[in-house]
């Protein structure tokens, strides 16, 4: 008892606490938002992860996890640096009779609930008032239910997908998770949700496209008795197909903008200048989703810019248009470099990067990223300011071999990677503008010239247009017992030499681990490497389409005569894709280790049949 009154004494000083970025809260007034007397607009982002893991094509059970509140400030800090003052995330998912709970359930059953999972959530609010960012928060799904949505609520109780509209049971149990939600009160800042301004709108759920009229009136009448504070965000998207509802209750309408919806292609203006016309009472239209995917029709490389600046002028001028949300953003991963989240309707493209990268330059990022920050500028009758100075990153722990990872931080474009024979220096620059935006979930970077025996600290320095951050902390003493040769095929520079038919690819990323770059070869083909002492352990990853057929690895002393050696081998098969463009593809994922004989400094690898190279680590003194 003692505890609980200490805990209740400290929500005051908690609340009192929490920062007080917004004065108001967003209304409606008609067919505009007003903040205060202020009309509001906005350029925004989805970012689904700030509340789930959204890895969901081959469900890696180590990337099914939710963030963690530094990944989440990392998020808020791109949408700030961006100017995104709205930021939507996605459904709460809801655990399925049948399966094993997991963190990012929200909710575990009918009118049952997740303590750890909205934690997560209070973080995201906290962070959001920090940042100056609003929130739209959908409550389920029907679109993407596959998390734990519509479907689920209904096999529950037995029934089939399609009553969720309609069985009082089934609505009960959303009314529920909707109660559970609007009347939270966060463990961190003190504030009832639905007390909290930094939150937008509540949306019935992500692409609720069947749902009715009479479905939307009562679940809109619902929210607004839990809570006068907040819009109602309507939730069928899909230009042309489902008319957009307005209910007393109701106070902004959405559509979702993609290539491959039927009539739109990327003719976007268009198609919302129709939709526009069909409102019969006014209310604010917000672009929900829009995704400026090269698909080589209506998209392509040398178009894709331009066009999205077009649409973006467009909402600009257009007033009856609130805003508009980018699909999708992610963040830095604590463990270094980023998040990722491949588009599958399309080749080669994958969730956007601030400030954008040349390794995502088939999908003009760094392009399309300005693009966006200078329209969120722009909507709100503001000049376009310098990017900030990047804050200090994060050097990660490391010991033994000189392979390395740090907290990216948000808006650098690179990292100056220094060492120095003591803590107070002096310091040496082995690399600069280190990319982060180039390897997914492995180390960033290898120091491949140092030896064994030596000893080094080390730091890393972020970089952006407007100057350098002050430098990470230090690691060290690090008494190098090995170093590590490290290719990841993004290019052939670091191989010796190879057979003319290797290709480079990057496409359909999310089929290889949403690891990014391989050498494409088949029967034949083959890479060779040297490294500068002899080799003491090699660890290649592959992955094979269909059968695997195991490559042949080979060392030599000499370069002329090579021995094939024996391997360790590992094999995972990932599932296959479910829907677009790659639907019925897989991979295998084979990772080989090897020890050769001593004195071996060549390293040969062999294609017997189709496999795709992914990544290469060569260890020597």
């Amino acid at each position: 008892m003692k505890r609980l009154l200490a805990l209740l004494c400290l929500v005051p000083l908690l609340a009192a606490a929490a920062p007080e970025k917004f004065q108001h809260f967003i209304t409606r007034d008609g067919a505009r938002l007003m903040e205060g007397n202020k009309e509001f607009r906005f350029i925004g982002a989805n970012m689904p992860g700030l509340v789930l893991p959204y890895d969901w094509t081959l469900f890696l059970p180590e990337r099914l996890r939710l963030p963690t509140p530094w990944e989440q400030e990392d998020g808020f800090r791109t949408l700030d640096q961006m100017n995104l003052r709205v930021v939507r995330t996605w459904n709460l998912p809801m655990r399925g009779a049948k399966a094993d709970a997991q963190p990012w359930h929200y909710v575990t059953g009918p009118g049952e609930f997740n303590e750890a999972a909205f934690r997560c959530v209070d973080s995201l609010l906290a962070l959001a008032n920090k940042y100056g960012v609003r929130v739209i928060l959908p409550l389920t799904a029907e679109s993407g239910d596959y998390l734990g949505g519509i479907g689920t609520y209904a096999s529950y109780r037995g029934k089939k997908r399609a009553e969720f509209w309609t069985d009082p049971q089934l609505k009960e149990d959303y009314k529920a998770t909707v109660r559970h939600v609007l009347t939270r009160v966060n463990t961190l800042t003190g504030v009832r949700y639905c007390d909290d301004k930094a939150i937008l709108a509540w949306q019935f759920g992500n692409e609720m496209d069947s749902a009715p009229d009479a479905w939307l009136a009562e679940m809109a009448a619902f929210m607004k008795s839990l809570d006068k504070n907040h819009l109602v965000s309507e939730t069928r998207h899909v230009p042309g197909r489902a008319k957009m509802f307005t209910g007393q209750n109701i106070d902004l309408v959405t559509r979702h903008l993609y290539g491959n919806y039927k009539g739109v292609g990327s003719g976007w203006p268009a198609a919302i200048t129709k939709e526009l016309a069909t409102l019969k009472e006014p209310r604010p239209l917000y672009i929900g989703e829009f995704g400026p995917y090269i698909d080589g029709k209506d998209l392509t490389h040398d178009n894709v810019v331009a066009k999205l600046r077009d649409f973006l002028d467009y909402v600009c001028a257009e007033k009856t248009i609130c805003g508009a949300l980018i699909w999708s953003m992610y963040f830095h991963h604590q463990e270094g470099g980023f998040y990722w989240h491949q588009i599958m309707t399309y080749p080669a493209v994958w969730s956007y990067h601030w400030p954008g990268f040349p390794s995502a330059d088939a999908q003009r990022e760094s392009e399309l990223m300005a693009t966006m920050r200078a329209a969120a500028f722009k909507i709100q009758g503001l000049s376009v300011p310098p990017v900030p100075v990047p804050i200090a990153p994060e050097l990660l722990p490391f010991k033994d071999v000189p392979l390395f990872s740090w907290r990216g931080s948000a808006g650098a474009t690179g990292y100056d990677i220094e060492r120095a024979p003591a803590a107070a220096g002096p310091w040496q620059v082995l690399a600069a503008n280190v990319c982060d935006g180039d390897v997914a979930y492995r180390p960033l970077f290898s120091d491949a010239t140092a030896h064994a025996g030596e000893t080094w600290f080390y730091r890393v320095t972020a970089r952006s247009a407007s100057g350098a951050s002050p430098p990470s902390n230090v690691v060290g003493p690090v008494a190098v017992k090995r170093v590590c040769l490290v290719d990841e095929l993004q290019d052939f520079s670091r191989c010796r030499a190879k057979s003319a038919g290797l290709k480079l690819n990057n496409d359909y990323n999310a089929l290889y681990a949403e690891f990014l770059f391989r050498a494409k070869g088949s029967t034949n083909d083959w890479i060779e490497y040297e490294a500068p002492a002899p080799i003491e352990r090699v660890r290649i990853v592959a992955f094979h389409a269909k059968q695997p057929v195991d490559l042949v690895c080979a060392t030599s002393a000499d370069g002329a005569t090579f021995t094939p050696l024996a391997v360790e081998r590992q094999a995972r098969v990932l599932p296959k894709i479910s829907g677009g463009a790659a639907s019925g593809q897989n991979r295998t994922l084979l990772e080989y280790t090897l020890t050769p004989p001593p004195g071996q400094k060549r390293l040969r690898l062999t294609w017997p049949g189709p496999a795709e190279l992914d990544r290469v680590e060569i260890f020597h003194p």
